[in-house]
């Protein structure tokens, strides 16, 4: 089984948050040189995606990894970006972000280990929408209807879908494959085997289909970021098919056409070449130890949504998470067609705080070209960030 070469276009994965753009100025060539990088970690992230997973996929990053770990001191700021997307978008279970060893994500479901109790899981979700489920193997299951999601517990594993994060759920299979109980995809596409073993593990690494640096050309590639002491290095690594001459020199070239590199203030590059496997890799900046801005700090949330058709009402329920200051929490309404437009409105007009249990509405007949309901975090003059979005299964 081959990957096809990817066909979209350019795409970093910056979030947007940090107002970075990673590209170099304009006229500057960077330079090229021995970068001392750490070993990576065993890629043992890979045994979560089954062998059967549809891989004819249009998402430009199928699988990412992250070490949630602590987050103190100075951290590159793209790195800063791309956690707080990561963040956001776990739920909240009763174990917080940083208190999990690792969380794997791919087009399936979403994968939580560490140290942690069934139980503490188990309660949480009893103060929640989800509902007992049975059990599969020695997972309990719960599942909610709102939003299809589920989740699967067992002590120190947490798998979970939602149908508005994965494209195609899959719990029993993710949990299969995790099991050891069916072939997992590295075993049987010798491309995904040697572009992870090569990369292996880092404290954030996504792996896809859209290459940041060759989109088109390029069969797979791998993004990841590593950290070492008082030191950060970014890795860029891209497998490339046979027709592809000199990958060393097409990864070069990328860089200085200036594609997405994320290695914008890096002082030197190192780049390797391992038969069709090309490597960039260089040590980034740290930023200033001091507090960041706190919409690179999501919480979070579990939310519980409910859509009155005949009102054109949505009742939003903050069920599980953490008490938050109220004004910094807004919707926004969004027409089908809406293109970088955003206008905040509070969530909760008249409260200081709000946190568990607490509901408030949105009119959606205030904008009747609306077709779905983002709640954002941040303040009210800056877009922020999205935390949640609904869009309501309306009837004719």
């Amino acid at each position: 089984m081959l990957h096809r070469a990817a066909t979209a276009v350019a795409i970093g994965l910056t979030t947007g948050l940090s107002g970075c753009s990673g590209l170099p100025p304009l006229g500057d060539k960077p330079q090229y040189g021995r970068v001392d990088i750490p070993d990576p970690g065993p890629p043992e992230y890979r045994r979560w995606l089954p062998a059967g997973w549809d891989s004819d996929t249009d998402e430009d990053w199928f699988l990412t990894y992250v070490e949630p770990g602590p987050f103190d001191g100075p951290v590159p700021e793209e790195l800063v970006s791309r956690r707080a997307v990561q963040r956001r978008d776990l739920e909240y279970l009763g174990i917080g972000y940083e208190n999990y060893d690792s969380l794997t994500r791919t087009t399936l479901a979403t994968v939580r280990e560490g140290t942690f109790s069934a139980d503490t899981v188990r309660s949480t979700l009893a103060d929640s929408g989800y509902e007992p489920d049975g059990t599969y193997r020695d997972y309990d299951l719960y599942a909610r209807s709102d939003i299809s999601r589920r989740v699967a517990v067992r002590d120190g594993v947490v798998v979970s879908t939602s149908a508005s994060l994965h494209r195609t759920p899959d719990l029993e299979a993710t949990i299969d494959a995790g099991d050891g109980q069916t072939e997992r995809y590295h075993e049987v596409d010798p491309i995904f085997e040697a572009v992870t073993d090569a990369v292996g593990a880092s404290r954030l690494l996504s792996i896809g289909d859209h290459p940041s640096l060759n989109p088109t050309v390029a069969a797979l590639g791998a993004d990841a970021f590593r950290v070492d002491g008082d030191a950060a290095y970014h890795v860029l690594l891209e497998q490339y098919p046979e027709t592809v001459e000199q990958p060393g020199e097409r990864m070069k070239s990328a860089i200085e056409d200036e594609h997405y590199t994320g290695m914008a203030a890096a002082d030197t590059i190192d780049i390797g070449v391992d038969g069709r496997l090309a490597t960039a890799g260089a040590r980034v900046p740290l930023q200033p130890d001091e507090p960041r801005d706190f919409v690179h700090d999501p919480p979070q949330i579990t939310w519980g949504v409910a859509f009155d058709a005949e009102t054109s009402t949505v009742t939003l329920r903050y069920e599980l998470g953490p008490e938050l200051d109220a004004d910094r929490l807004w919707y926004d309404l969004v027409p089908v067609d809406a293109v970088n437009r955003i206008e905040n409105q509070p969530l909760w007009p008249d409260r200081d705080t709000v946190g568990p249990g607490d509901e408030t509405t949105v009119e959606m007949s205030d904008r009747p070209d609306a077709d779905g309901v983002d709640v954002r975090w941040g303040p009210k003059d800056d877009p922020g960030m999205r935390l949640f979005s609904y869009v309501p299964q309306r009837t004719e």
